[in-house]
């Protein structure tokens, strides 16, 4: 304390760890304890091509961490043509109807395409890293031939489980599958490959033939693996009488949706978000999407339902909601007038609650591959304090038990048109791993 007066006086009264910031040593280094290697050489092949479940497993041997998945489009020929046909950003993630995990006998949870793009946003660290990620989820395309051509697209997914994050800033570490006596078993749900195509041109009579399946479709995992298998946790500690706690940086409940019909311009709507479990809540996210999409300079048909295998699906086009007001039982916790909320985003992250993406336009008369670039919006309703990004994995920040109670949401939407009000609750979770196995604390 001495030394701290002499040198300054906000030395003396601040709490703190003294840290050397001109010398390397001891209190401001770190050294890994146990050394690994990393490899990506567990691929796995889609057994259903053509849409439908398939299933994943992982064998528990040490560290799993990233997932990724690999989509291919057919080539054109044996009847498949893509003519008058497009497919927009993220065409990829929009294949997804949903996925789940169970780790080991814990329980299974599902989510969807829509929610897997939206924690990949959320956890890129820039708005530049999650345009990125849509694109890489598949690139706008359009018709047979040429750079942008439709046959053999590709699409590059990041499989988004509860134990993982596309982040390099405060990434998690591995989950341990090592203490698990059981697989790690994931399922992916796909539609049909002809789900996603938009229709350009030819009206209401599709122009070309959409392919029956894909032409391949594979997952790859990414194993941290330890260099001394002694150190294995297993092998040092009894873990039938100890436990063993993985920190979730969030987990994400399946989405909550509620169908918000037309109303009168700028006028108020209000919905209850019901659904909510036993724990901590630390946010709640909502993004909107059309039930129909208009199309451009054709007579026959005029809109297309904004559902998979319409000819009209953009399953990623996401309108601001305008005015947002959350409230628990009476009680006001965000208030966004205007637009104002993503402000507070930017405040609180590292970046804007948008994406920029590239829809095709639909039904349109002109050449095919006439795409709008559109900015979607989500919303992001926070009830914890602001979590510093590079510690997210490491840092429990307490949310709000709202089980059994009221959360009313108020907003306006951006025209008179009927919408779908997507909602998703961010919970503070934990795997707790023992006796071979693994489940959810919440």
């Amino acid at each position: 304390m001495q030394a701290d007066l002499t040198e300054s006086v906000q030395a003396s009264i601040r709490p703190g760890e003294m840290v050397d910031s001109y010398y390397y040593g001891e209190t401001n280094l770190e050294k890994q304890a146990y050394p690994c290697t990393v490899n990506t050489r567990f691929v796995q092949q889609f057994t259903n091509l053509g849409g439908g479940s398939s299933q994943f497993i992982i064998s528990p041997q040490q560290g799993v961490s990233d997932i990724i998945i690999e989509l291919v489009m057919p080539p054109s020929g044996n009847g498949v043509t893509y003519t008058g046909y497009a497919l927009p950003s993220g065409w990829g993630y929009g294949l997804v109807n949903r996925i789940s995990v169970r780790y080991g006998s814990s329980a299974q949870y599902f989510w969807t395409g829509q929610q897997m793009l939206l924690q990949n946003l959320m956890d890129s660290e820039t708005n530049q890293k999650g345009d990125a990620m849509l694109v890489l989820g598949g690139a706008p395309v359009a018709g047979a031939t040429g750079a942008g051509a439709i046959a053999g697209a590709k699409a590059y997914l990041y499989l988004k489980l509860p134990h993982n994050s596309c982040r390099a800033d405060g990434k998690p570490l591995p989950f341990a599958s090592d203490l698990l006596v059981q697989p790690i078993v994931v399922t992916c749900e796909l539609y049909a490959p002809s789900a996603v195509f938009v229709v350009q041109t030819g009206g209401a009579a599709l122009p070309g033939t959409a392919p029956t399946q894909l032409f391949s479709a594979q997952l790859q995992v990414k194993q941290e693996m330890l260099t001394d298998t002694s150190d294995l946790l297993a092998r040092r500690v009894d873990m039938n009488s100890h436990a063993y706690t993985f920190p979730l940086m969030y987990f994400a409940q399946q989405e909550t949706q509620v169908l918000v019909q037309a109303g009168t311009q700028g006028a108020t709507q209000s919905v209850n978000l019901t659904g909510f479990r036993a724990g901590e809540v630390r946010a709640i996210q909502l993004w909107l999407t059309p039930n129909v999409v208009t199309a451009v300079a054709t007579s026959s048909p005029a809109t297309y339902a904004n559902t998979p295998g319409s000819g009209g699906y953009l399953p990623f086009s996401w309108p601001g909601l305008q005015q947002v007001t959350l409230t628990y039982n009476g009680e006001v916790f965000s208030r966004f007038d205007g637009g104002s909320n993503q402000l507070w985003s930017l405040v609180q992250d590292t970046k804007l609650a948008i994406v920029n993406t590239n829809q095709p336009l639909v039904g349109s008369a002109a050449t095919a591959g006439n795409f709008s670039q559109v900015v979607s919006y989500w919303v992001d309703c926070p009830f914890a304090q602001v979590n510093i990004p590079y510690d997210k994995e490491m840092k429990l920040m307490h949310g709000k038990p709202i089980l059994n109670a009221v959360v009313n949401l108020s907003f306006v939407l951006p025209d008179t048109a009927a919408y779908t009000l997507h909602a998703q609750y961010i919970y503070n979770a934990s795997l707790l791993c023992s006796r071979g196995s693994a489940e959810y604390i919440f």
